[in-house]
């Protein structure tokens, strides 16, 4: 009998959360700067903007300037699920690769790296799926 363990990724979520001097900036900056690549072995799978990979969960409303504090609603249905699996092999490394890009002079990354040193900023990349267990 052999065992033959993969991993199917099904949905792919995004979720910020800012607290602090700069809120406000760092989810407008972030949302519209960064940039994620899913890579499984040394093949890009999928690749899009933060604001393509809403949460599903977590903090949500407005501030007195209407800012949206959230990628996305938080509900289940506003989840970025894939048309077709992604399937992780045997043994076969993946990875999340975060890039930021520039918009004119704002960079989403000064804004991270600036404020008051108690400021909480958290950016979570989430693989929703299966893990198979196939016995042959």
């Amino acid at each position: 009998m052999r065992c033959l363990e993969h991993d199917v990724i099904l949905a792919l979520r995004c979720w910020l959360f800012f607290d602090g001097t700069n809120r406000r900036a760092n989810y407008l900056n972030v949302t519209s700067q960064l940039f994620w690549t899913l890579v499984v072995g040394n093949k890009p799978m999928f690749q899009a903007p933060c604001w393509y990979h809403p949460a599903g969960g977590g903090v949500w409303g407005f501030d007195a300037a209407n800012s949206v504090f959230s990628n996305g609603t938080p509900e289940q249905a506003s989840i970025l699920k894939l048309a077709r699996p992604i399937i992780v092999p045997v043994r076969q490394n993946f990875a999340a690769s975060a890039d930021f890009f520039a918009i004119g002079t704002t960079s989403a990354l000064d804004g991270l790296n600036s404020g008051a040193t108690d400021d909480i900023k958290n950016i979570l990349y989430m693989l929703d799926g299966l893990q198979t267990r196939d016995v042959q």
